[in-house]
C-alpha cells in the first residue's frame, strides 16, 4: 500500500538556469548545510562586515571632529569676548568713555548673558549722556574696496629709474615701500631688483666710504636674495679682516700684524670710518710691536719688527728705535789696535859693537843683546820692524863673531 503523502512525491528538477547556491529536493536536506558553507561566502561576508565597521568609525570620526572644532572655535570666541570686555573696563578707567561703550556693546551683541555686561553699560552710558557727549555711533561694516594697483605700478617704474641712475639707497627704499604695499606685486623682479641694489651699495660702503659694518650688513640681507660673486664676497672678507685686526689694537700688536698684514697683501687701501688704510694700521702695529719686543729684552725682532716699518715708508722715530735695536742685538766686540817701531842700531862701546833697541809701543823692552866682541862692522845697519799687536817682537840674533880675531 502506498503511502498517500509520498507516493505521488518526485524529485524537484534545478535546470541550468537555476543559480541559487543551495540546491534543494523536495523531502531532501540542503546540500550545503550549515557546517560545509562554501569559504568564498565567509570572505565575501568579512568584507562587508569589514566595510561596514570602517564606514561607522569614519562617520564617527567626523562628528567627533565636527563637535571639537565647533567647541574649539566657541572656546575662541570666548577668549575674544573677554578681551574685549577687559579692554572696555581699562577705558572706562582712563576716561574713554567712547570707546568703552563700543567694546561693551559689541561684547552684549555676541553674548546678552555675559556677566557684569548690562551694568558697565548703563554706567558708561550714563557718564556719557550726563557730559553732555552724543553716544557713538555704530560701527558700519562697509564692503572693502576694489584694490586700485595704479600707486604699486607708479613705485615699480619709479624704482626702475631709479636703479637706471645707479641711485641704490633710493631704489631700495622705493621697493620696500611697494612690497609693504603689496607683497604679491612682481616678486621676481622686485626681488631681483633688491639684490642689485643691495649687492652694490653694500660693495661701495666697504670700498669707497669705509663704512665697514654698514657693508656687510646689506651684502647680508643680499645674500638672502641669491649667491654673492667674487667681487661682493671678497669685500665681505676684507671687512672683517680690518675689523678683526682693529679689536686686537693697541691691546694684542702681534694679533694686529697677523690680520693686517694679510690684508695689507690683497687691499692695502681699504680703510674705516677713521680714514686709517690697512697699509697704515700695519705700519704702525710693527711699530708698537717691536715696542713690546724690545721691553722684553729681545732685541733681534724688535730689530725686524721695525725694519718692516720702515720698508713701508721712512720714520725718523722709527729709525732712531732700529738703531737702538740693532746695537743691543749685535754688540761691537772690543778690538785693541797697537804699533811698535823696533829699531836695532849697534854702537860700538869701547871695541865691541852695541845694539840699542827703541821701542815706541806699550809692551815692555825686549832685552839688550851684548854681541862678542870683534872687528866693529864697517857700516851701521838700521833694522825697522812693525810688531803686530798679538806677538812679542823678537830681537835680530847678535852679528856673527870671528873666532880668529885676537881680543
Amino acid at each position: 500500500m502506498k503511502n498517500p503523502n509520498t507516493g505521488d512525491t518526485k524529485p524537484s528538477v534545478i535546470t541550468a538556469s537555476d543559480t541559487s547556491p543551495v540546491a534543494v529536493k523536495t523531502g531532501e536536506q540542503s546540500k550545503f548545510p550549515l557546517g560545509r558553507i562554501p569559504i568564498w561566502i565567509w570572505g565575501v561576508s568579512a568584507m562587508l562586515v569589514l566595510a561596514f565597521t570602517v564606514s561607522v568609525g569614519a562617520v564617527a570620526g567626523y562628528y567627533s571632529g565636527s563637535s571639537y572644532n565647533e567647541g574649539n572655535s566657541a572656546v575662541q570666541s570666548r577668549q575674544a569676548l573677554e578681551e574685549q570686555y577687559t579692554l572696555g573696563v581699562q577705558n572706562f578707567e582712563a576716561g574713554e568713555f567712547e570707546l568703552a561703550l563700543q567694546r561693551f556693546e559689541f561684547v552684549l551683541s555676541q553674548d546678552p548673558n555675559f556677566p557684569g555686561i548690562t551694568d558697565k553699560i548703563s554706567q558708561t552710558m550714563a557718564i556719557v549722556y550726563a557730559t553732555g557727549t552724543p553716544p557713538p555711533k555704530s560701527v558700519e561694516i562697509t564692503p572693502t574696496p576694489t584694490f586700485d594697483p595704479r600707486p604699486v605700478e607708479e613705485l615699480f617704474n619709479h624704482a626702475i629709474s631709479l636703479i637706471t641712475n645707479l641711485d641704490w639707497t633710493g631704489t631700495i627704499d622705493t621697493l620696500l615701500a611697494l612690497r609693504k604695499a603689496d607683497i604679491n606685486y612682481q616678486v621676481a623682479n622686485v626681488d631681483g631688483m633688491l639684490y642689485v641694489s643691495l649687492r652694490n651699495r653694500g660693495v661701495s660702503k666697504i670700498i669707497n666710504q669705509g663704512d665697514l659694518e654698514g657693508g656687510i650688513y646689506d651684502l647680508g640681507i643680499a645674500e638672502k636674495f641669491g649667491p654673492l660673486d667674487s667681487e661682493a664676497s671678497s669685500a665681505v672678507e676684507w671687512a672683517r679682516l680690518y675689523l678683526v685686526g682693529l679689536s686686537f689694537w693697541e691691546v694684542h700688536p702681534e694679533q694686529a700684524v697677523y690680520y693686517f698684514s694679510q690684508l695689507v697683501a690683497s687691499a692695502p687701501f681699504l680703510s674705516d670710518s677713521s680714514g686709517w688704510t690697512a697699509t697704515e694700521r700695519y705700519r704702525v702695529a710693527l711699530v708698537q710691536f717691536g715696542n713690546l719686543l724690545s721691553s722684553r729684552g729681545d732685541w733681534c725682532a724688535a730689530q725686524a719688527q721695525f725694519e718692516l716699518a720702515l720698508n713701508i715708508r721712512p720714520d725718523e722715530n722709527v729709525q732712531g728705535l732700529a738703531e737702538q735695536a740693532a746695537l743691543k742685538c749685535s754688540p761691537p766686540t772690543p778690538t785693541s789696535i797697537s804699533t811698535g817701531t823696533v829699531t836695532a842700531t849697534p854702537t860700538p862701546t869701547g871695541s865691541a859693537p852695541g845694539i840699542t833697541q827703541t821701542p815706541t809701543s806699550t809692551q815692555p823692552a825686549p832685552p839688550t843683546a851684548t854681541p862678542t866682541l870683534g872687528q866693529p862692522p864697517t857700516s851701521e845697519p838700521t833694522a825697522t820692524t812693525e810688531i803686530p799687536p798679538t806677538t812679542t817682537p823678537t830681537t835680530e840674533p847678535p852679528p856673527p863673531t870671528d873666532d880668529n880675531s885676537s881680543p
